[in-house]
């Protein structure tokens, strides 16, 4: 066996122990559900009527409820403890995709959407329990296993997806896939009710929900203006791209689909060979992260995502899609660690759940509009037009982490 390899393995059980074991095995569940209508949900609302416009206009409603539900999220992380908060959205985040299950058109998969968002206020609490379950000179590969092993664990999930479609029809087949994650759920709620443990000891505000957000509020303007500049450069720099960017891939499934000559089954052997790769690499990639500057890495990242962006498009067929989501892939594999590990260096634990906080509502506020700006020129004006967009952002980016972003002489715990 290589150096390298075993040197991985080595590193990987180090760290699954305690909070980052259960949080892994919730992950690995959770991950195996989920891949299996990934690829397919956006297909899938269209299929239940939906045009491009009407699912870039579901999509910023799920980003404007996640951003409302986000402000009392990072507040209840550092104030009220990250377990309570996990464990109980856990639960109804299942529970709402019941509503997929047995949706007869696109409004009531809109009413599960919205639940499902309202159910994501527990996300600053996760991104913070994780933080603090990894040491700090293995984040990096701390963080890959956090993608590599629930995705390893997925592979065969898009193939199963594939099964369910041909032995019951497309929507059918997709609808037991949704059945599944809401069982999935479940579990992983209830695993993370008896074996999570609480990593800060909980402030109890007083007063109701007004206090709350008015108190989240001040918190959240304080960590942004605040922050020092390296940290002001993770914040905001991603934000000329990634919102845009991240309402483009919505659309990825019906774009090959509509004009790269692929069918649903075509693009779910692709999502699975791009698990592969991912697998194959992402430990690699993160524990090189961790050698690496991570400033330079998230650098070289954003101006590699301009230029496979524009491949993506004009390629055609199987292998041409193929081989921009496997170098997509890579990409992923470096700037996920790069930027993960970089915000928890720079970071004091105990402003994490307000800093992560900050930077994901941040991010969904300035995405809201993006899905549907997208799905309108998709459907009215010209389909590659948004492709075209996020290449010229991603060098803008680029550019800001370039000259704003530093690496920190000294990690935070």
């Amino acid at each position: 066996m290589p150096k390298a390899l075993q040197k991985a393995i080595s590193e990987t059980a180090e760290l699954l122990r305690g909070n980052f074991l259960v949080l892994m095995i919730t992950w690995v569940l959770m991950r195996i559900a989920f891949r299996m209508v990934t690829p397919y949900e956006t297909l899938f609302i269209r299929a239940l009527g939906a045009d491009e416009t009407i699912i870039g206009m579901m999509m910023s409603a799920y980003q404007a409820v996640f951003c409302f539900s986000i402000i009392p999220g990072s507040y209840i992380a550092d104030r009220w403890g990250r377990k309570r908060i996990i464990v109980i959205m856990t639960f109804a985040l299942g529970l709402s995709y019941l509503f997929y299950c047995f949706a007869l058109s696109w409004h009531l998969i809109l009413a599960g959407m919205l639940i499902a968002a309202l159910c994501r206020v527990y996300a600053p609490a996760l991104s913070a329990i994780t933080a603090d379950s990894i040491p700090p000179g293995k984040r990096g590969i701390g963080y890959s296993m956090t993608r590599v092993l629930p995705d390893a664990s997925a592979l065969a999930s898009p193939l199963m997806a594939v099964f369910l479609i041909e032995e019951f029809g497309f929507v059918d087949g997709l609808r037991i896939a949704y059945a599944a994650i809401v069982a999935v759920l479940l579990l992983c709620a209830l695993l993370r009710l008896f074996f999570l443990k609480e990593t800060v000891e909980p402030a109890h505000p007083d007063g109701g929900i007004k206090n709350v957000y008015a108190e989240a509020v001040r918190d959240l303007t304080v960590v942004v203006r605040e922050a020092p500049r390296p940290l002001k450069a993770l914040l905001f720099a991603p934000l000329i791209v990634l919102p845009l960017a991240n309402g483009l891939w919505t659309f990825v499934p019906l774009f090959v689909i509509d004009f790269s000559g692929l069918t649903e089954a075509d693009w779910g052997m692709i999502s699975t060979v791009r698990m592969a790769v991912g697998l194959s690499t992402g430990l690699f990639l993160g524990g090189l992260v961790d050698k690496l500057n991570r400033k330079n890495v998230l650098v070289i990242s954003y101006l590699a995502r301009s230029i496979l962006m524009g491949f993506l498009v004009f390629a055609k067929g199987f292998l041409q899609i193929l081989i921009v989501m496997i170098f997509f892939e890579f990409l992923v594999g470096l700037s996920f660690p790069a930027m993960s590990s970089l915000l928890a260096d720079l970071t004091p634990r105990e402003m994490r759940g307000r800093v992560l906080g900050a930077r994901m509502l941040l991010m969904n506020i300035v995405s809201i509009p993006m899905p549907t700006l997208v799905g309108f020129l998709y459907q009215y004006v010209n389909p590659r037009l948004p492709f075209f967009a996020v290449c010229a952002l991603s060098t803008a980016s680029a550019l800001a982490l370039a000259l704003a972003a530093e690496e920190p002489l000294e990690k935070e715990a």
